[in-house]
Order: C-alpha cells, then structure tokens, then sequence
C-alpha cells in the first residue's frame, strides 16, 4: 500500500482532523457535557495524527503497511464518534 492510497488516507484524516478542530473550538467551555464531547473529539484527533505520523513512516522508509494497525485507529475513531453521540 504505497503511493496514491496511502496519500487519499491521509488527507482523509486531515480532513477529519480539520471537523475536529473546528467542532473543539465551538464548544461551550462551562458545560460539563461539552468537557466529555471535549476528550472524545481530542482523543479522535489525536488518533488521526498518530495514523498519520504512522503512514509518514512507512511511506519514507518503504516499509509495508499493517492493515492491522490502520484498522485499530480507525476503529478507535469510530468508537469515540459514536461515544460522543451518545453522551450528547
């Protein structure tokens, strides 16, 4: 998994990074609900930078991709997408 794939993943993940963000920053700060909304949305940003930093990695040293371990953060963004709407 070289070249165009690994590249249309990682401007996916900016792209999600980017909804992210902006979702962080039109928060209400003195809600509690918007603390809980706060972690998840971070945790998925955080998680998508370090798919990306993996992906970087791997691209730059010509090492193969673990489908594995792109499929654990992707399944770990789900999870805490999910997990804010349920906690909204």
């Amino acid at each position: 998994m070289t070249g165009i794939p690994a590249r249309r993943i990682v401007i996916l993940l900016l792209l999600l990074q980017a909804v992210a963000t902006i979702f962080l920053w039109s928060l209400d700060a003195l809600n509690q609900i918007s603390e809980g909304d706060f972690a998840l949305f971070l945790a998925v940003d955080l998680v998508a930078f370090a798919m990306i930093s993996y992906l970087y990695r791997h691209e730059k040293e010509s090492i193969g991709l673990s489908r594995g371990w792109l499929a654990v953060g992707g399944a770990l963004m789900v999870a805490f997408l999910f997990a804010s709407l349920i906690l909204t």
